[in-house]
């Protein structure tokens, strides 16, 4: 139950995360624009931030999956 409860974060981490990375880019593009610098880098960090999450529940997709597969 614990390994599907997983699963299923990571999957919507990993479904959702994209979208919230663009509009993280729209708001540091907007902080610069307006000339705020420290929004814009505190925008652009939350997105590296967040493609870190991305990535890793990408890694936690592939590794569950892989577990899965080897113990059949």
């Amino acid at each position: 139950m614990l390994d599907l409860a997983t699963v299923l974060v990571a999957l919507g981490a990993f479904l959702l995360g994209p979208h919230w990375l663009l509009g993280a880019i729209r708001q540091a593009d907007q902080c610069e624009a307006a000339g705020d610098p420290l929004g814009a880098l505190a925008w652009t960090l939350a997105a590296v931030l967040g493609a870190y999450a991305v990535a890793l529940a990408f890694l936690v997709l592939v590794i569950q999956a892989a577990r899965h597969s080897f113990a059949a």
